[in-house]
């Protein structure tokens, strides 16, 4: 894991970077810079197809938040199971 300074220095370094020219360059110019550095491989379209997309933790609670919420959700408004706010008075 990185330290605290290893992720100033990037962050220094990232925001001094001139993005502009990295922007320029087509794909195959930014594969050609590339290429000299040996533990930089491209993945294939077979390696991409046996990818699986892992959402963050995070990501999964607000979807599964989100499917939910319709669901908790009566015709009326009110919440499903639970009486209305007036009731409780």
């Amino acid at each position: 894991m990185p330290t605290k300074k290893q992720l100033e220095e990037a962050d220094r370094l990232a925001k001094e970077f001139d993005w502009s020219t990295f922007d320029a360059m087509s794909d195959e110019e930014i594969r050609a810079h590339w290429a000299w550095d040996k533990d930089m491989t491209w993945p294939t379209a077979e390696e991409l197809a046996e990818f699986d997309l892992v959402l963050p933790a995070k990501a999964r609670r607000e979807v599964a938040r989100a499917k939910a919420a319709p669901a908790e959700t009566a015709s009326d408004g009110t919440a499903r199971g639970k009486p209305p706010k007036e009731a409780a008075e």
